[in-house]
C-alpha cells in the first residue's frame, strides 16, 4: 500500500535527546535484529558488537545521535517483531511493510512517530493499541495482514491522521460511527475484511476524503449512504463486491472530482440515475454484476474521459446509445448479459482506443459495423447469443491486434473471412451455430 503523501525527515522537527542515548536505540535494535530471520547479505551492516555504529546501519537514519527512521521495506525478512521496538522513543518514520513478518506486535508510547506502515505482512492479533500516545501520527497502514477482532476504535483521537489502511485483513463488526471525527483523512482503505452491518452516514462527514475503499469480502447490509454525496473529494469510490442493496444514490453526482467509480457485484437495483452524467473527471466506470433497470441515461454523453465502461449482468434494456462511439478514450465496453435490443452504434470503432468490446447475450440486431477495428487497437470482439445476420466484415480479417473473437450463436451467413487465418495474435475463434461458409484453415 503506498501512501498519499512521503514524510521525509528533514521536514520532521526531533525535540533533542534526553537522558535515553543512542546506547538505548542500540540495545532495542539488536533485540529486533535477533528476532529477525533474513537472508545475508540483508543487514550485513548491522554491527552489534560497535554501539557508535547504529546511524549507518542500513534501514537507520539519525539525527541529532538519536534513531529517528527505521525502514525495512521489502527486505524479505522472516520472524518476529521484538517489543523493544518501542523503546525507540524518537521515531518519526518506522516502515516494515513488504516482509514475511508473523506473531503479534504492538507499538506504543513513540510519541513522535508521523508514519508507520507495516502492510503486506503475516501479523496477526490486534492493533487496539495505545493511540493517544501516538498523537502526532499521520499514516497508519496495516494493509493486508491477518488482523483479527474489531476496527480498532482508538484511532479517533489520531487527530493529524490522514492516511489510514485497515484493509485486507479479518477485522469483523461494523464500521465504528466515530471514524466520521476523523476529519483530515484523505485515504480510508476498510476492504477486504469480514465486517457487516450499516456503512454509516457519518463517513460522509469526511470532506478531505480523496479514496475510500469499503469492498470485497465485506457483507454489509442496506445501501450506499447518500450523505456520500458530500465527499467533494473523492477521487476513488470503491464499494465493490460487499452486498449493498437498494438504489444508486443520486447525491453520487455531487462528486465531480471522482475518477474512479467502482459499485459492481452487489445486489443494486433500480435506474441508473442521471446525475451520474454529472462526473465529468470520471475515467472508470463498473456498475457491472448487480440487478440495475432501464435504460443507459442520455445524460452519461457527458462521460468523455471514459476509459471503461462496464454495465454487464444487469437488466437494462433499450438500444445501446449513439454517444458511445463518441467517447476519445474508450477502451473497454462490456454490456454483456442485459435486455439490449436495436443495432450496434455504427462508428463504435472509430473512436481510435477501443481495446475490449463484448456485447453478448443481449437483443442485438443488425449487422456487423464494418469499421469496428478501424484504428486497429481491437483485441477481444465478442459478440455472441445476438440476432446478428449479414456477413463477417472483411476487415475484421485485417486487425492485427485481434486476439479472441466470439461471434456464435447469431445469424451470420456467408463466408468466413480468409484473412483470419493470417492474423499473429489471433488465438481464439468462436462461430458456431451459424450460416457460414468457409473454414479457419
Amino acid at each position: 500500500m503506498v501512501p498519499l503523501m512521503v514524510l521525509t525527515l528533514v521536514s520532521i522537527l526531533i525535540t533533542p535527546s534526553s537522558s535515553t542515548s543512542l546506547v538505548s536505540d542500540f540495545h532495542a535494535l539488536v533485540s529486533l535484529r535477533n528476532g529477525f530471520q533474513f537472508p545475508k547479505p540483508m543487514l550485513s551492516t548491522w554491527n552489534v558488537s560497535n554501539p557508535s555504529s547504529v546511524c549507518s546501519w542500513i534501514g537507520v537514519q539519525c539525527f541529532r545521535r538519536r534513531v529517528v527512521s527505521l525502514d525495512l521495506t521489502d527486505m524479505d525478512l522472516d520472524g518476529s517483531v521484538s517489543p523493544e521496538i518501542s523503546k525507540l522513543d524518537r521515531l518519526t518514520y518506522l516502515s516494515l511493510a513488504g516482509n514475511n513478518f508473523t506473531g503479534g506486535i504492538e507499538i506504543v508510547n513513540l510519541s513522535e512517530l508521523r508514519f508507520l506502515n507495516i502492510s503486506n505482512n503475516g501479523f496477526g492479533g490486534n492493533v487496539e493499541w495505545n493511540y493517544s500516545c501516538m498523537g502526532n501520527l499521520e499514516v497508519l497502514d496495516v494493509y493486508y495482514n491477518n488482523f483479527s477482532g474489531f476496527l480498532p476504535a482508538g484511532v479517533v483521537e489520531l487527530k493529524k491522521l490522514r492516511y489510514l489502511a485497515l484493509g485486507g485483513n479479518y477485522f469483523v463488526g461494523e464500521i465504528p460511527p466515530s471514524y466520521g471525527r476523523i476529519l483530515g483523512l484523505e485515504y480510508l482503505q476498510l476492504g477486504g475484511n469480514n465486517l457487516e452491518g450499516k456503512i454509516p452516514g457519518e463517513l460522509g462527514n469526511l470532506t478531505n476524503l480523496r479514496e475510500l475503499y469499503l469492498g470485497y469480502s465485506n457483507a454489509f447490509e442496506g445501501g450506499i449512504p447518500p450523505e456520500f454525496g458530500n465527499l467533494v473529494n473523492l477521487v476513488i469510490l470503491d464499494l465493490a463486491s460487499c452486498e449493498l442493496d437498494g438504489q444508486i444514490p443520486p447525491e453520487l453526482g455531487n462528486l465531480k472530482s471522482l475518477d474512479t467509480l467502482y459499485l459492481f457485484r452487489n445486489l443494486l437495483s433500480g435506474p441508473i440515475p442521471k446525475q451520474l452524467g454529472n462526473l465529468t473527471s470520471l475515467v472508470n466506470l463498473d456498475l457491472s454484476e448487480n440487478a440495475l433497470t432501464g435504460e443507459i441515461p442520455p445524460d452519461v454523453v457527458n462521460l468523455k474521459k471514459l476509459r471503461l465502461l462496464s454495465l454487464f449482468k444487469n437488466t437494462l434494456h433499450g438500444s445501446i446509445p449513439d454517444y458511445v462511439s463518441e467517447f476519445p478514450d474508450l477502451e473497454t465496453l462490456s454490456l454483456w448479459h442485459n435486455n439490449f435490443t436495436g443495432v450496434i452504434p455504427e462508428n463504435l470503432g472509430q473512436n481510435g482506443k477501443l481495446q475490449m468490446l463484448d456485447l453478448s447475450s443481449n437483443k442485438l440486431t443488425g449487422t456487423i459495423p464494418r469499421n469496428l477495428c478501424s484504428s486497429n487497437q481491437l483485441k477481444i470482439l465478442i459478440l455472441m447469443k445476438n440476432f446478428l445476420f449479414g456477413s463477417i466484415p472483411e476487415d475484421l480479417g485485417r486487425c492485427y491486434s485481434l486476439v479472441r473473437v466470439r461471434l456464435g450463436d447469431n445469424y451470420l451467413n456467408g463466408s468466413i473471412p480468409e484473412g483470419f487465418i493470417y492474423l499473429p495474435k489471433l488465438d481464439f475463434v468462436e462461430l458456431r451455430n451459424n450460416y457460414l461458409t468457409g473454414a479457419l484453415g
